[in-house]
């Protein structure tokens, strides 16, 4: 039996062109060449109708899933990359107003003596210590460190991971809080705070009041 009269068997038996060229291979041109005279029953034709529809769900399902979010995701890429271009060398003064906003945003306002400053990303942390050491001017040695845990957390995990955030010495860190969040009930996924939550603490009335003086500042200035 030659190629040809294989393919039209084929197709009489329900296959697609997609199918005949995989089984034979052939391609495309050849195997429609091929089949396009054979004569089908209105049930085989409903049933390649089908087999189309569902490759054709198959290949919205794809590109939806993974083509679609990938190349949303180069074109966040490209956009973030774009905006990080746009920043140069920042400042003193715009750091102050930088830690000052976050310390606004994030730190604790109720103490009077002390600069209180919790957060569990990297980035935020790495950033505020910067101000506390080259605004504030609070030695290293001033600055305290307290690791809130969750019971899945790997205590040394995390203080290791913090110490090489933070680039504060062990010595500067208090016993961290093993805690279960009220919120989530002892329910929170493992890996939404892999590392827990870092809190600082800076025993200060001076520069407590001065850092409170420039969040003023900033919301007059607005």
């Amino acid at each position: 039996m030659t190629k040809k009269e294989t393919a039209i068997n084929l197709r009489k038996e329900g296959k697609t062109c997609g199918e005949i060229m995989d089984i034979l291979n052939s391609p495309k041109s050849t195997v429609w060449s091929w089949i396009k005279s054979a004569v089908l029953t209105e049930e085989i034709k409903n049933k390649i109708l089908e087999k189309a529809k569902e490759k054709c769900r198959k290949n919205i399902l794809f590109y939806n899933t993974k083509v679609r979010p990938a190349e949303a995701a180069k074109i966040r890429s490209n956009w973030t990359k774009k905006g990080a271009e746009e920043i140069k060398n920042v400042s003193k003064n715009e750091l102050k107003l930088i830690g000052s906003a976050l310390y606004w945003a994030e730190g604790s306002s109720k103490n009077r003596n002390s600069l209180r400053f919790g957060n569990s990303n990297p980035l935020i942390i790495k950033t505020i210590i910067k101000f506390f050491k080259e605004i504030c001017e609070i030695p290293e040695k001033k600055i305290g460190a307290r690791i809130h845990l969750y019971p899945c957390i790997k205590q040394e995990e995390a203080t290791n991971y913090w110490v090489e955030i933070t680039g504060l010495p062990k010595v500067n860190f208090y016993p961290p809080q093993i805690q279960i969040s009220r919120a989530s009930r002892g329910k929170r996924p493992k890996n939404t705070l892999p590392f827990g939550t870092l809190h600082l603490t800076i025993n200060n009335t001076e520069i407590t009041s001065r850092v409170k003086g420039w969040i003023q500042g900033i919301s007059e200035k607005i």
